[in-house]
């Protein structure tokens, strides 16, 4: 979380990695602070477009990352939109429509039939080969 004035500080030092607008908010990925969690921590980074992966990855390509898809059918990101009462579900379904499949991840996880500790498990599995 930020404020515009910083923001436009990440931008014109060249440390955004990655921008996206959508449903009325802005997501940003910066560098300095991508690198700084890398440093000390495990970071997660939500994505929701291909490019924004690859970008990402790319960016800071000395780290080991691990890219997991975590995907649903329509019908369970219905249901989860529906339940979180945003009242935009038709713009948030249209962005599950667009959104093409990972292909390249490393392993994916269907989180309709897999529970969230479940997924975490395996996530960590995964992870934990990699170090």
């Amino acid at each position: 979380m930020t404020n515009v004035e910083d923001l436009e500080q990440i931008r014109s030092s060249g440390d955004v990695v990655w921008e996206n607008r959508r449903y009325g908010a802005l997501y940003v990925v910066d560098r300095a602070k991508l690198e700084a969690d890398l440093k000390g921590h495990i970071p997660v980074l939500h994505l929701g477009q291909i490019e924004a992966v690859q970008t990402v990855r790319s960016s800071v390509s000395a780290a080991h990352w691990l890219t997991v898809y975590l995907h649903c059918n329509r019908t369970v990101a219905r249901e989860r939109i529906d339940a979180r009462s945003t009242g935009d579900t038709e713009a948030r379904l249209r962005a599950w429509d667009e959104t093409p499949p990972l292909v390249d991840a490393d392993f994916a996880v269907d989180t309709g039939s897999v529970s969230p500790g479940k997924a975490a498990r395996q996530i960590h599995e995964r992870f934990t080969r990699l170090a």
